[in-house]
C-alpha cells in the first residue's frame, strides 16, 4: 500500500513507526507548519515532523489544505490511502483523493468520544472501557463508518499519560491490521455508526483544568487522572498555583470541601463535597513534580483549606 501520512502530536508517532516497519510505503508526511512551543516560545517541529525528516520522508506543511498545489503534488504520489491522526480537518477534496480514501485512528468507541480530547474526557466521565476505532474518514467529523474497532479496560491506575501512550500503540496495531487486509483485497465490511450513540469530547481550556472541591472525592479524582501529568489538575496552596498529579479516595470522610487534615508528616488528606481525597503527588508553582512526603518535609504549618 501507497500511504501519505497525516499527523503532528506524539499520540501519532507509534503509527508512523508501525508504517515504516511495515511492508507498506509511506510516500510523503504532511504535517502542520512550524509554531513556537515550550516555554521558550521558539518555533520548534512538531513530533511526527522530527520523526519523519529522521527516517528521510519527503514533509509537505501547506497552509491551507486546499492549496490546488499541494493537491497536486499529493495527486502526482499516486497514494492508495491517507492516514490520518490527531490533524487537521480534511476537506472533502483531500480525504476524497486517493483511491481507497482516508483512514483514521481515534483513541474512543466510536460513536462515542467524537472531538479532540476522547482520551480525556473518558478519564473526567469515569469510563472504565475505551479503545480504538478505525474509520473511513467522511464530512462529519469522527463521523465515517467503522473499519475496525477493539475494546480495551481502563485501568484504575491510569492517568492520560499512560493511557494515551498505551492507546496510541493500541492503534498503531489495529492501523495496520487494516492496511493488511485491504493489501489482500480483503477489506472489512464498513459499519455506520448508531448517531442515537454518540457523545462529545470537545477541546479543554485553562479553566477546565481547575478543581472544584464541591465535586465528590471520585469526580475530582477523574479530573486528576484526565490532566496528569500535564497540564495537571489544578487548585490554590496560600494563593499561589498548586498542581495535584496523582491522588486516591480516602476512607476518612467528614471534611468540608478543600479542607485539609495532615494525620502524619507522610499523608495528606483534603475534604471534597462527599468523601476524602487523599494526595500522592504535587507539584508546587515553580517547583519539579514531587510525593507529597517530599512536599511535607520541613512544613511544620499548612493552611486550612486548599482553592484560597
Amino acid at each position: 500500500m501507497r500511504i501519505v501520512f497525516c499527523g503532528n502530536p506524539e499520540f501519532a508517532l507509534p503509527t508512523l513507526n508501525a508504517l515504516l516497519e511495515s511492508p507498506h510505503e509511506v510516500l510523503a508526511v504532511v504535517c502542520s507548519p512550524d509554531k513556537p512551543r515550550g516555554r521558550g516560545r521558539k518555533v520548534q517541529p512538531l513530533p511526527v515532523k522530527e520523526r519523519a525528516l529522521e527516517a528521510g520522508l519527503p514533509v509537505l506543511q501547506p497552509a491551507s489544505l486546499k492549496d490546488p498545489e499541494f493537491l497536486e503534488q499529493i495527486r502526482a504520489m499516486n497514494p492508495d490511502c491517507f492516514v490520518v491522526i490527531a490533524f487537521r480537518i480534511l476537506p472533502r477534496e483531500m480525504f476524497a483523493l486517493p483511491r481507497l480514501g482516508s483512514f483514521n485512528v481515534h483513541p474512543s468507541l466510536l460513536p462515542r468520544g467524537r472531538g479532540p480530547a476522547p482520551i480525556r474526557w473518558t478519564l473526567l466521565r469515569g469510563e472504565q472501557e475505551t479503545g480504538v476505532t478505525i474509520i473511513h474518514l467522511s464530512e462529519t467529523i469522527d463521523g465515517g463508518d467503522i473499519l475496525r474497532q477493539e475494546r480495551t479496560d481502563v485501568l484504575p491506575s491510569e492517568n492520560y499519560g499512560t493511557l494515551h501512550d498505551r492507546l496510541a500503540r493500541f492503534g498503531a496495531k489495529l492501523l495496520v491490521e487494516v492496511l493488511d487486509a485491504y493489501a489482500r483485497n480483503e477489506p472489512p465490511k464498513p459499519l455506520v455508526q448508531d448517531e442515537s450513540l454518540v457523545t462529545k469530547a470537545p477541546k479543554l481550556f485553562g479553566k477546565d483544568f481547575e478543581l472544584d472541591w464541591k465535586l465528590t472525592a471520585e469526580e475530582i479524582l477523574n479530573r486528576v487522572r484526565a490532566f496528569s501529568p500535564d497540564p495537571g489538575a489544578m487548585t490554590l496552596w496560600n494563593g499561589t498555583r498548586f498542581k495535584i498529579l496523582d491522588a486516591e479516595v480516602a476512607e476518612q470522610d467528614g471534611l468540608d470541601g478543600g479542607r485539609l487534615i495532615k494525620p502524619d508528616e507522610k499523608r495528606l488528606l483534603v475534604g471534597t463535597g462527599h468523601g476524602t481525597l487523599k494526595l500522592n503527588s504535587v507539584q508546587p508553582e515553580g517547583k519539579r513534580a514531587m510525593t507529597v512526603a517530599e512536599f511535607l518535609r520541613g512544613r511544620p504549618t499548612l493552611p486550612l483549606k486548599l482553592g484560597e
